[in-house]
């Protein structure tokens, strides 16, 4: 009987399942939209009900029985407590799945964006969360619950930061920005007393996020050297700094090794300007001189750390079992999903 191995990527945006064979050949991919259970007005049971779903279809086209699936690890977000984790896994159980590990879906960066599996991924895009796993398979995850951890990150954080420096020039004699006509322009606003009242519609339209998503922070740093919203990214780029920062002290990893860590969202990966990246590099080198930190801005599907990652645990007891083959050997046949 032919053995498979699946990862997963759920988030508050799409999702993703990758089905593997246990030699480490692509079987199938497919797509889906929110997962989180944070994000679906049906919480957990429509969770249930549309991860049920997603897993049925995939398997079924592809003539696989849950009984044929030797493990599987799933990246969810909203997989913040341990009572989330909790109910998640017994959800995952009564689908089907035997065998899984179940973590934050920041967790997956690691594998799938370093070649030993060890270090931290910054997510930066519909959430914001870092996530560690050191040498000793200790795990901490920083950020990802909100005003709670004090999340400064994220497509939307930016750009409401960005409203708000524009409504603070508009009436508390803020410093100006070029993001104001920007912005007023997008909204057809002629009147500043307007303001207010066209994000409201917007907003009731279900427009607004498109209106105001990062990119015209960045655009306005790119292309007139706008000190407020240079400021927004900078203050981004402090927050995860400090939190890579305190993360690396909390894990204690070695020095005298790389240490990896991988960017990971929308955010950082397709961001216009260095800004943000350039003062996470700034802050962590403060702090930790003495570290070799490498960065790297991960290129492949997250659901690729959640293959790899079942792979290495199906093959950690074995003789001769190649972790580097195993890593390249997924990043390369998912790199352009």
């Amino acid at each position: 009987m032919s053995e498979y191995v699946i990862g997963v990527d759920i988030g508050g945006t799409k999702s993703h399942l990758a089905l593997f064979d246990t030699a480490g050949n692509l079987v199938d991919f497919n797509h889906w939209g929110p997962l989180n259970h944070e994000s679906l007005p049906g919480s957990f049971a429509q969770a249930e009900d549309e991860m049920g779903q997603f897993f049925d279809q995939t398997l079924t086209r592809n003539n696989v029985s849950f009984k044929e699936i030797a493990y599987s690890v799933l990246g969810v977000a909203g997989v913040d407590t341990k009572r989330q984790h909790g109910i998640i896994s017994e959800i995952l159980k009564r689908i089907g799945l035997e065998n899984f590990t179940l973590v934050n879906d920041a967790f997956l960066g690691i594998p799938a964006g370093n070649p030993t599996g060890i270090g931290i991924c910054a997510i930066n895009g519909t959430g914001c969360t870092l996530a560690g796993i050191n040498r000793e398979g200790m795990t901490l995850q920083i950020g990802g619950v909100g005003y709670i951890s004090d999340d400064y990150g994220g497509g939307g954080h930016i750009g409401r930061d960005a409203v708000s420096a524009i409504y603070r020039e508009l009436f508390r004699k803020g410093e100006p920005t070029s993001m104001t006509p920007t912005l007023l322009k997008e909204l057809g606003v002629t009147d500043k007393h307007d303001f207010v009242d066209k994000v409201y519609d917007k907003i009731a339209e279900g427009t607004f996020r498109a209106l105001t998503g990062s990119k015209m922070v960045f655009m306005a740093v790119l292309e007139h050297n706008d000190k407020v919203a240079a400021g927004i990214l900078r203050n981004v780029g402090l927050n995860y700094g400090n939190g890579i920062s305190c993360m690396i002290d909390e894990m204690k990893y070695h020095r005298d090794e790389d240490l990896y860590v991988v960017l990971a969202g929308s955010v950082f990966v397709k961001g216009e300007h260095p800004m943000i990246i350039d003062t996470v590099k700034e802050t962590v080198q403060k702090y930790h001189p003495d570290y070799n930190v490498k960065y790297t801005v991960l290129e492949v599907p997250p659901v690729a750390g959640g293959v790899i990652w079942a792979l290495n645990k199906l093959g950690e007891n074995t003789k001769g079992y190649d972790y580097s083959a195993c890593y390249n050997k997924v990043r390369a046949q998912l790199q352009e999903n």
